[in-house]
């Protein structure tokens, strides 16, 4: 064993997938074993393999599936018919999504539904595979070594991881990438070794935008090393940035704070001033008014005064013309005649 297939051995054990590979089907066709990798994520291998026959009857061209409804696709899963109650599928609903999704990613990738490029053409194939997420390219792995006879499945984003890592160079040949590929490669182990690297160029290994900070190799990855360093970099001119930032926000919101009390005790002074100027106008009012009022009562009782004397003057007045009225009556009356002497 070589230096170069030791370490690919030891970094194998670090790869840990998200999802195991389903045992293939004894029949069907490569999209229908692309189909089970994707089941296989939501139910057990057995409870997947009795979902695809189901689908099969309900489905008999997949290009219904791909425009149906996901809760309609669940229905036909768990036997529960066309229009089941979205409650009575719940548990099978993101499955049908996740399947419906992969029956769309093929049909716009190869204007199609059918997957037998990967036998036809392994170097096309294993383009393909790189544009098709949802089957991801661990999946994708497993169908084109099912498509070439159990043959080291070989693909551009395999070649990367491999030749970041430093264990292979980069071809433009897929059959000189797989000489070089195979050394590394424990006997009867071509699957696992492609399904594990593929895992890393899934979750990590981007072409254009590697996440190799999170990454479970960055450690025995020389271009792992350098991008996480860059990040790291990164990271610290960015965290200083945001401090720059927080700091000036903060100096600016503390000027917002000292100017909007400054405006507030302004405010609260002309309010108070504004107040006082309302009580003392409203204190104005009243005593006008309380001196109106007192006013008008003394002006009442002047003129209830002067009308008492007036009615007096004028009860005196006709008091004395009715005494002289009555002297004057008892002058103007004759002398009584004296009587007869009686014979």
């Amino acid at each position: 064993m070589t230096k170069k297939s030791e370490t690919a051995t030891r970094l194998l054990q670090k790869i840990h997938p998200r999802w195991s590979l389903p045992k293939p089907l004894k029949e069907g066709t490569l999209l229908e074993q692309g189909m089970l990798a994707v089941l296989v994520r939501h139910f057990p291998q057995e409870k997947a393999e009795a979902v695809i026959p189901a689908l099969q009857e309900a489905y008999p061209d997949w290009n219904e599936m791909r425009v149906a409804q996901a809760q309609e696709i669940a229905g036909r899963m768990l036997k529960k018919g066309r229009t089941p109650r979205r409650d009575a599928v719940k548990s099978a609903l993101a499955a049908a999504v996740d399947v419906r999704e992969y029956l769309q990613e093929v049909y716009q990738r190869v204007h199609g539904l059918d997957l037998e490029i990967l036998r036809e053409d392994p170097a096309a194939g294993g383009k393909l595979l790189q544009q098709l997420p949802k089957l991801g390219l661990a999946a994708g792995s497993q169908l084109l070594w099912i498509a070439n006879g159990g043959q080291l499945p070989v693909h551009g984003a395999l070649v990367r991881v491999l030749d970041r890592l430093g264990l292979v160079s980069r071809s433009g040949s897929v059959k000189k990438a797989g000489e070089a590929i195979a050394p590394l490669v424990e006997p009867g182990k071509d699957l696992m070794f492609v399904e594990r690297f593929s895992e890393v160029a899934d979750r990590w290994c981007d072409a254009r935008r590697p996440i190799c900070q999170d990454c479970v190799l960055v450690e025995d990855c020389p271009h792992g090393k350098r991008v996480a360093h860059d990040w790291k970099a990164q990271q610290a001119r960015l965290a200083a940035a945001r401090s720059r930032e927080e700091a000036r926000r903060a100096l600016v919101e503390k000027k917002d704070a000292a100017r909007r009390a400054r405006d507030d005790a302004r405010a609260a002074k002309k309010a108070e001033a504004e107040a006082r100027k309302h009580e003392r106008e409203q204190k104005r009012r009243e005593r006008a008014d309380a001196l109106k009022k007192s006013e008008a009562e003394r002006l009442k009782k002047k003129v209830l005064a002067e009308k008492k004397r007036e009615a007096d003057a004028k009860a005196q007045a006709a008091k004395i013309a009715k005494a002289k009225a009555a002297a004057a009556k008892k002058k103007a009356k004759p002398a009584r005649k004296a009587p007869k002497p009686r014979r």
